[in-house]
Formats: structure tokens, C-alpha cells, sequence
């Protein structure tokens, strides 16, 4: 009887420790009694750093917010049946977000299986293509050697060449937990994965560079988070071609670059009123904004190249041209050409200046709207602040408001399939890798994830939640129209985040107005435990505000002299005929309305 429980223990640590010994040191459990020597193993290895949440879909979530923020997989232990089950929202999100976990499922053996044994289901491939691979383990064996190289091939397959999840399904016979543990075998020896970029051939760079020759580009990012490395190749290639850099604010790239006008601080304003590029360089997956999206269709025709280091393609209106996988840093270190006119940024920056005075005169008084809420709070947190932006309305506001700071911040979202299911979890398993985060979301987003409180007291996470009554970016869309709007969508929730907030053990304030708000997140910033800043919003007056920003004709704030500069650049004497095309475009695109004559 003994030998069993002590067998289940050792292949148990065989895993754990290949696991460990590929690289991967954080582990979330869930209690569960089929999972004992899973979790006993883990919590016993000197290697791991082990994070119990007794919520399997909660846990899911933090240890993807783990795996965002070091960029390295983490591990999951639960127990079988519909615990496995609740790790579903996380995976898809692992999944189409491309990042690195480990699911170890526990399960019942063959003879438990198809005979109404308790909490037993099918777990075989229970995650289908949302997973990078799946491996079903025999029950536990007296051999265990090969386990540590499974355990690195697992670890490889969530690293690359497209990161993701990686399921282990592992059936135990019980019984499950030794009368006297045994002695460990030796740690396995640390294996080091060495990396190397993905350099796009020769033949390539001389298409990309004759395409990108043929006028005036631009680059988009979107939200992905490419690196540091990458970062800096943006903002050189676009000081060095004189272009602009339209950048979701999730990329980074709008955060502590210094001197780099070109990246816009108000790209889906710029968009909506911009002419169309020559070519566009895309970089770091779609855009969130409709603005920036509408922007890359009026350049459609025209050489757009979609350049990303991983397979999949991030082209949902099959606008590209060119697709190349390839290091986005190394190539752009690789790339020359020559300068756009000077006329040509200067059009965009022209724009970018004017969008910013709107955003700034839009945001000018101290009520709250989740426009002046980021861009305020964005503007004013202390440099490498880790902040995960809720999905909806939250990470659209940041990208519309927040313009460009002058510190750099570790930003996150979960864009994956953008749900606002497990917000909260995400930031606390970011807060467990990097000390501390500050989590901005929306009501439903807060009430969807409200659970997670229950690990409040040992998470260092300060939550802005921004209370609008609903899902308020729907007032945004068509279904706002409908008679049926505020039952069948907007979905007003009634609750009072204080006592909630008290059942757990944590601290809820009500902040009135940006200040209030944005001093209540710098008392708390960092503090051992959960700490929730509650921010009533009116939603009329959020709706109207941003309305405003979005209807402002950016031009009016434009003095003559910028006018002139922004719209009409040098023009060849006598004007071609294709010149006279192009200055009417120019002119329509800006809304000026004077007649050619």
C-alpha cells in the first residue's frame, strides 16, 4: 500500500524537478486530493516558488499574469474533473495571447475512467488546439528517468516557435500520500536554453527596402509587447526615415522614449484625419483602435508588411501584402532608405499637436471620466510601474487619452481574446513576479473576477476601479440604438464595492474626482496587501466627453502657419497634373474646404 502512495511521490518529483531544471521556478495549486503528490512535490521542491488559490479558474489567471510578466512559463496543479475544466478561460487566453504555461491535470487511472467513478470525466486532449502539446503520462512507474525529458520538451514547446500552453494529464492510483516521505533523489542538473533571433534572409531585406523606397511610409504597432530591443529599432528607424509611428499604448513604445516626436501620442485621433502611406511596416499584431484600423484600409493596395517573430499572422481585414516572420529589432537594425520628405511627418505632427491640445482641453477639470482618469494616473505613476489595463473601454480609453509619459511603465492586457474574465487574477499573478502592480477596470470586469479578493491579503495589487454603471463601450457601438440597450447589453450591476470588499479582509475608499483618485493610488502603491479605490463615473457625462474629444476638429486648433506647413509642402513649378491630385487629396483629407482652381 505504501509503495504505491511512495511511487505516485517520486515520478511525482521526477516531473516537478524537470520541470525545474528547464527553467520553470512559479507554480499556482489549487487543493485537490487526486493532485496530492503534484502538490506536495512542488511545494517541497527548493526550486519553486509556490502560490496557493483555491478558485482553479482565479489560479489559472494568476499564473498567466506570472508568465506575462517574467516571459517564461508557469505551472498549474489541480486536481480532476471540473476543476481542470475552470482553467479553460485562462488557456484560450494563453492561447491566442501566446503566452507560456504548464497545465499538469491530475486524473483518475484507466480502470476509473467511463464507469461513474466520482469526479472523474474525459481530460484526454481537453483543451483541443488551444494547446502547444498534450501528453498523456502512464501511472506512476518504479522507472521515472525519462520524465526530465519530457518535462524539457513540455517547457520548449510553450516557449517556442509560437509560445503557449502545454497540457500534461497524469493519472494516480491511490493511495496518494506516503506514511513517510522518501529520500529525495538529486536535484536534476539546470538546463540552459540558449536563444537565437530569427533573421530574415538577405534576399527579403532588399524586397523590404525597394517597397519601403517607393514613397512615404509609416509604421503601426499594436499591442504586443516586442521587447526592449525592439522598442529602441522603432524609434530609431523613425527619427532615421522621418516617419510616423502609430503605437497602441499597450506596445510600450508611447512610454520613456525620449526625443521621438514621430512616435504619435495620439495615434487613432491622427488616423481619422491622416492621408493614406505610400507603404506601412505593421509590427506587434492588429490595432485596438477603430481609428488606426479604419487608417490601415484607406491604405489598402498599397505594400503593407507584416513583420513578427512568431507564425501567426495578425491580419484580420487581409489588408498585408508582404509577411515575414523574422526578429522585428534585427530586421529594422538591418533596413536602409532614404528620408521622406520633411512635409510628410510634419503632417502627422501637425495632427499628433492638435489631438493632444483637444485630449488636454477634454481633460481640464477635475470630474472623472476613464479619459481623464488614465491619462492622468498613466502620467503620474513612478517609473517601471507595473499596470494591467482592463479590456473594453479601460484599454481603449488609455490608448485615446493617455498621449505619451515621460517615465517608462510595465504595461499589460489581456488581448489574447480580450475577455474581462480574469483581470483581477492577471494583475495579482503580475504582483507575485514583480512585487507590486496597479490594476485599472471597469465594473463588470471587477464583479466578473470578484472572487480573486479572497487572495487579497497577500497580494500587492492597488485596483482602480472605474464604476460606470455597466458595460459602458457599448454606448460606443450600434447596439446602443436598440430599445433593449440597457437590459440586454449595458447590464447596470448594483453593488456596493465597500462591504465586498470588507467580507475579504481588504480596504475599499470612494475617490470624487481625478486628484482624489490619483493621490489615493500613490498612498496605497505597493502596500502588502489588496487595496480597491473605488471611482464613480457618470456615464452620460463619460459618453459626452468623449464624444467631444472624437468630433474635435483638430484643425481648428492649428495656427495658419502650421496649416501651411502640415498640408501644403513644396510644390514643384508648374504643378504636374499628378501634383494638383495629390494637393486635393491633401486638402480633402484635412477637411479644408477650398476649391482647386
Amino acid at each position: 500500500m505504501n509503495d504505491t502512495a511512495t511511487n505516485n511521490f517520486l515520478w511525482a518529483w521526477r516531473l516537478i524537478d524537470g520541470l525545474a531544471a528547464a527553467g520553470v521556478g512559479r507554480v499556482v495549486i489549487s487543493p485537490g486530493s487526486r493532485s496530492t503528490p503534484l502538490a506536495l512535490a512542488a511545494l517541497r521542491h527548493p526550486a519553486m516558488t509556490s502560490k496557493v488559490v483555491v478558485d482553479e479558474r482565479s489560479a489559472a489567471f494568476v499564473a498567466l499574469g506570472m508568465a506575462k510578466a517574467e516571459a517564461k512559463p508557469a505551472m498549474l496543479i489541480a486536481t480532476s474533473g471540473s476543476a481542470v475544466a475552470n482553467w479553460f478561460p485562462a488557456v484560450v487566453e494563453a492561447d491566442m495571447g501566446r503566452t507560456p504555461l504548464l497545465l499538469l491535470s491530475a486524473d483518475r487511472p484507466a480502470e476509473l475512467q467511463d464507469c461513474g467513478a466520482n469526479q472523474t470525466m474525459n481530460q484526454i486532449g481537453l483543451f483541443g488546439d488551444h494547446v502547444r502539446a498534450f501528453h498523456q503520462l502512464p501511472p506512476a512507474e518504479s522507472e521515472s528517468s525519462w520524465l526530465a525529458g519530457l518535462a524539457d520538451r513540455a517547457v520548449a514547446a510553450s516557449l517556442g516557435p509560437l509560445p503557449g500552453p502545454v497540457h500534461l494529464n497524469i493519472p494516480l492510483r491511490e493511495p496518494l500520500t506516503p506514511v513517510r516521505l522518501p529520500e529525495l533523489p538529486a536535484a536534476g542538473r539546470a538546463r540552459r536554453r540558449l536563444s537565437a533571433t530569427l533573421q530574415a534572409d538577405p534576399e527579403s531585406v532588399a524586397l523590404l527596402e525597394k517597397l519601403m523606397a517607393a514613397g512615404s511610409g509609416a509604421i503601426v504597432c499594436g499591442p504586443d509587447d516586442l521587447g526592449d530591443a525592439a522598442r529602441a529599432a522603432i524609434a530609431r528607424s523613425a527619427r532615421r526615415l522621418g516617419i510616423p509611428v502609430f503605437a497602441d499604448f499597450l506596445s510600450s513604445l508611447r512610454c520613456g522614449i525620449p526625443e521621438t516626436p514621430a512616435i504619435l501620442a495620439h495615434p487613432d485621433q491622427v488616423a481619422r484625419h491622416a492621408p493614406a502611406a505610400d507603404w506601412v511596416l505593421r509590427l506587434g499584431g492588429a490595432p485596438i483602435t477603430s481609428g488606426v484600423n479604419d487608417w490601415l484600409e484607406r491604405c489598402r493596395g498599397r505594400p503593407q508588411m507584416v513583420v513578427a517573430a512568431h507564425p501567426r499572422l495578425a491580419d484580420p481585414e487581409a489588408l498585408a501584402t508582404h509577411v515575414l516572420q523574422a526578429d522585428p529589432a534585427s530586421l529594422l537594425e538591418r533596413l536602409a532608405g532614404a528620408a521622406a520628405p520633411d512635409h510628410w511627418l510634419e503632417r502627422f505632427l501637425g495632427l499628433d499637436r492638435a489631438a493632444s491640445a483637444a485630449a488636454a482641453s477634454t481633460c481640464a477639470d477635475d470630474r472623472a471620466f476613464e479619459g481623464s482618469l488614465l491619462r492622468a494616473l498613466l502620467s503620474s505613476l513612478p517609473a517601471e510601474t507595473p499596470i494591467f489595463l482592463a479590456n473594453s473601454l479601460t484599454v481603449r480609453a488609455a490608448d485615446w487619452f493617455a498621449g505619451r509619459t515621460p517615465q517608462s511603465l510595465r504595461l499589460f492586457g489581456n488581448r489574447g481574446v480580450s475577455g474581462i474574465d480574469g483581470n483581477l487574477s492577471t494583475a495579482c499573478g503580475i504582483a507575485a513576479a514583480l512585487g507590486h502592480a496597479v490594476a485599472i477596470v471597469g465594473d463588470l470586469a471587477f464583479l466578473h473576477d470578484l472572487n480573486t479578493l479572497a487572495a487579497g491579503r497577500d497580494c500587492r495589487v492597488t485596483v482602480v476601479l472605474v464604476d460606470n454603471g455597466g458595460g459602458g463601450i457599448f454606448d460606443h457601438l450600434a447596439q446602443a440604438s436598440l430599445p433593449e440597450f440597457e437590459r440586454g447589453w449595458l447590464t447596470p450591476q448594483f453593488f456596493d464595492p465597500v462591504p465586498a470588499a470588507q467580507a475579504f479582509g481588504l480596504s475599499c475608499i470612494r475617490a470624487e474626482g481625478v486628484r482624489e483618485t490619483v493621490a489615493a493610488v500613490r498612498a496605497v502603491l505597493g502596500a502588502p496587501r489588496m487595496h480597491i479605490i473605488h471611482v464613480p463615473v457618470d456615464r452620460a457625462f463619460s459618453l459626452a466627453r468623449i464624444r467631444e474629444f472624437h468630433s474635435a476638429n483638430v484643425h481648428e486648433c492649428l495656427t495658419p502657419q502650421l496649416i501651411k506647413a502640415a498640408v501644403c509642402p513644396p510644390l514643384p513649378q508648374p504643378l504636374s497634373p499628378e501634383g494638383r491630385g495629390e494637393l486635393r487629396e491633401s486638402l480633402r483629407d484635412f477637411h479644408i474646404n477650398k476649391e482647386l482652381q
